[in-house]
């Protein structure tokens, strides 16, 4: 009976020490950081982050270098019934609905054209 009650309690004391693991709290990454999950109300995911809001382009400003890019000419201006661009000058397209002429060196809004 001396082994079965030593063999009992080895047996228990090796059941709660490889079930303690499974208790233990979680790792929390940034505890106490930031705001909760659902603060300030419903997320729209589709929406650009703050500051990036779509800005309506005038005629005078400047683009920044980034959205004067290669990418964003409009080389087929007559198929969007764009007139011809004059020297050193670019259709750019910043959306579906807007063209801005846009002198290359610069980044000077020429003309700007909301559809």
């Amino acid at each position: 009976m001396n082994t079965a009650r030593l063999f009992a309690i080895a047996l228990t004391t090796a059941a709660a020490l490889a079930a303690a693991p499974a208790f233990a709290d979680p790792p929390h990454h940034a505890r106490g950081n930031g705001p909760p999950p659902h603060a300030g109300g419903p997320h729209n995911r589709d929406a650009p982050p703050p500051g990036w809001q779509k800005k309506a382009w005038r005629r005078g400003e400047r683009l920044p270098w980034a959205e004067v890019d290669r990418r964003y000419w409009v080389d087929d201006y007559a198929r969007y019934h764009l007139r011809e661009p004059g020297r050193d000058q670019r259709w750019v397209r910043q959306s579906d609905s807007e063209y801005l002429l846009v002198e290359i060196a610069t980044g000077l809004i020429i003309d700007a054209l909301h559809r």
